[in-house]
């Protein structure tokens, strides 16, 4: 019971939280964590929801829109091409060369977007325009509130990206 305390403890405050990271964060084998989970399941403590090949974890109660974004959120690219497209709409070009990656990636991470409705993609001509289809301090609010140190490392990366373009002081 208190291995699975822990494991219910570590959802709540991590929601969102990957079936894999959670083992990688408790030192836990895969069949042990899966013999609780299907515990606290059927108990109704948590739930999962499977996007792609990744299983995502969150405790029960948690609205369906707050799901989508901590599952939007929980890939360094993804966070990354939100916080673009709170600045304005963007093509897939663009994006490519913000985030310093492929446009093939690009396409699969705004496909999953798109699938969970976080992102619209609209056609204008031979372009594809991505837009948020969230209000933006929505997206803002759920990193502050479930995962309150991305906004620092955010904050720190911008630091270094104006220091790198200003100068810095001498």
């Amino acid at each position: 019971m208190e291995r699975r305390d822990e494991i219910l403890g570590t959802i709540q405050h991590e929601p969102g939280i990957t079936f894999r990271g959670l083992a990688r964060r408790l030192g836990l084998g895969i069949g042990d964590l899966q013999y609780h989970l299907r515990k606290l399941e059927r108990d109704g403590e948590v739930f999962s929801r499977r996007v792609g090949r990744r299983r995502y974890l969150f405790p029960k109660g948690l609205e369906d829109e707050a799901q989508r974004l901590l599952i939007a959120i929980s890939t360094d690219t993804r966070r990354r091409i939100l916080f673009r497209l709170i600045e304005g709409p963007a093509d897939q070009k663009t994006l490519s060369e913000y985030l310093g990656v492929s446009q093939p990636t690009v396409s699969y991470h705004m496909g999953e977007l798109v699938k969970l409705g976080i992102i619209e993609a609209e056609r204008r001509g031979k372009s594809v325009v991505y837009r948020l289809s969230y209000d933006p301090g929505l997206v803002v609010r759920m990193i502050r509130d479930y995962r309150p140190g991305l906004l620092e490392r955010l904050a720190d990366g911008l630091i270094d990206l104006l220091a790198g373009v200003g100068g810095g002081d001498d």
